[in-house]
């Protein structure tokens, strides 16, 4: 069966998609589809060799595949899609492109020798290097660059309905959705106490924002006395009220989480707080409100370039990114009043040409990078935070 399909991609000259992962993550399977559909538009490769996209039958790449199809790119549905996904890519890599934006891949095939190790023998999944993982996220921001304007994964979305019964829930009003993290892992190091949303809360309501519990986490206690409506454990949560949910959003605050990629690639304005790895997001509607760290019994916190080069080092070649080393390091999480402000200056910048201050602040960041992924990426650092912690940027 396998054969016949690998013959037949072969003979018409397509190519499979490879290197998707983790197919119920939605920061994977939102960065990887975005990546995909940017690069049939603008890579030349792709226009002559239409690829094919084999995803298995999970709510979240189910909801892809409609996606997909509403762009012109054909899906097959099939129960061992990772099964054959690994198999082509590791015996038929030449039909084979790589829209991977995960830390490791069912399988990285290469010419350059890897050791054992690197080899996990149950799944046969490769872990990336560092600098093929930095590669790989400057080689989304270069396919966002080239496609600046366009959203594809919102364009599909507005060929789809939408639920009577969620329009109803979600009513047609103007909204935040707020994302938390409720476990420490990713980009963050330590988790933010719901106290310190209390500003921005309150900011919000008094601007007339309906408050929305996106994700899937539990709701903070802090956050049932301003009203947030709780998306998170309703009977309509699921992949594709998701999509509905962040579309027909005013704002979004979210977490250092691939969930926060539902902003970006369907144009909302968003700000995102409280990551410690300062990967940059894709979008200019994006702005990031970051962690800071220093060493365990330093006072002197680390400044932007040397945090993003303990983010590299941190990267272990075999195991991919590894957790924050808290037996080495201090998490120092943004503050109410810092969060507030991130807040503040997304909705009072977004679609405003940028002050001087803000294009000195961006320039300079880029400036700074070791790593080179803040050179081609769009969203940027808070000005107002910048302004608090001008040592941040020496």
């Amino acid at each position: 069966m396998l054969s016949n399909f690998v013959e037949n991609i072969r003979k018409s000259n397509r190519l499979i998609a490879g290197g998707m992962f983790f197919f119920d993550s939605p920061g994977h399977m939102l960065s990887e589809t975005d990546l995909l559909l940017r690069q049939v538009r603008h890579n030349p490769l792709l226009k002559t060799r239409t690829p094919v996209v084999l995803l298995p039958p999970t709510p979240m790449a189910t909801m892809i595949a409609e996606l997909l199809r509403a762009n012109g790119v054909q899906v097959a549905i099939e129960q061992h899609a990772i099964t054959a996904l690994r198999d082509i890519q590791l015996f038929h890599p030449d039909l084979v492109h790589d829209i991977g934006q995960a830390h490791w891949k069912l399988v990285l095939p290469d010419k350059t020798p890897r050791k054992c190790g690197d080899l996990y023998p149950l799944s046969l999944g490769w872990a990336l290097r560092r600098e093929e993982f930095v590669n790989q996220l400057i080689r989304m921001h270069e396919s966002w660059n080239a496609t600046r304007g366009q959203l594809p994964l919102l364009e599909g979305l507005k060929s789809l309905v939408i639920d009577p019964a969620f329009f109803d829930f979600i009513g047609n009003r103007k909204y935040a959705v707020l994302q938390i993290k409720a476990q420490i892992g990713n980009g963050t190091a330590s988790l933010l106490a719901g106290e310190v949303y209390r500003p921005t809360l309150e900011y919000l309501k008094d601007e007339g924002y309906t408050l929305v519990l996106g994700g899937r986490e539990p709701i903070p206690e802090e956050f049932t006395r301003y009203g947030v409506l709780n998306y998170a454990q309703s009977k309509f949560a699921n992949p594709r009220n998701d999509f509905f949910l962040f579309a027909r959003a005013s704002l979004g605050l979210v977490s250092p989480s691939g969930a926060g990629l539902f902003c970006d690639t369907l144009g909302i304005p968003c700000c995102q707080i409280g990551s410690w790895t300062l990967i940059p997001h894709p979008s200019e509607k994006t702005l990031m409100v970051p962690s800071r760290i220093r060493a365990h019994g330093s006072t002197e916190v680390q400044s932007f370039s040397r945090q993003v080069a303990s983010f590299r080092e941190m990267y272990d070649d075999v195991v991919g990114p590894a957790a924050f080393d808290a037996k080495r390091f201090q998490d120092i999480p943004p503050s109410a009043d810092e969060i507030c402000a991130g807040v503040r200056e997304v909705l009072g910048t977004t679609g405003v040409p940028a002050t001087p201050v803000v294009r000195s602040h961006a320039e300079k960041v880029r400036s700074l990078d070791p790593i080179g992924v803040w050179n081609v990426a769009a969203s940027r650092l808070s000005s107002s935070f910048l302004s608090q912690h001008p040592e941040y940027l020496n």
